[in-house]
């Protein structure tokens, strides 16, 4: 199964996880759901709810080689994930 990681931005803060699956689209929640109370400010409670309803499309970076790229709104804020295939 290979290892992703996934690289999270939101409100000028930057967090990385990493986890096995065999899909990182399906995986992507629960990995979101492991960062740390704290470690991206204003990431409240609340809003962590809200990230399983709000994904939007995937699409993989131009020249790059298994790197996927989503943005969406959390709040009144922007979030951005990375997916690397780090280990196939």
């Amino acid at each position: 199964m290979p290892l992703y990681s996934y690289v999270v931005g939101y409100r000028g803060s930057t967090y990385a996880v990493q986890s096995s699956s065999s899909n990182f689209k399906g995986f992507a929640p629960q990995a979101l759901a492991q960062i740390p109370d704290g470690a991206l400010p204003g990431l409240t409670p609340a809003l962590r709810k809200d990230l399983a309803k709000a994904w939007g499309e995937w699409q993989q970076i131009p020249e790059l080689s298994r790197v996927w790229r989503t943005r969406f709104k959390v709040g009144d804020h922007e979030m951005v994930v990375y997916a690397v295939e780090t280990k196939p």
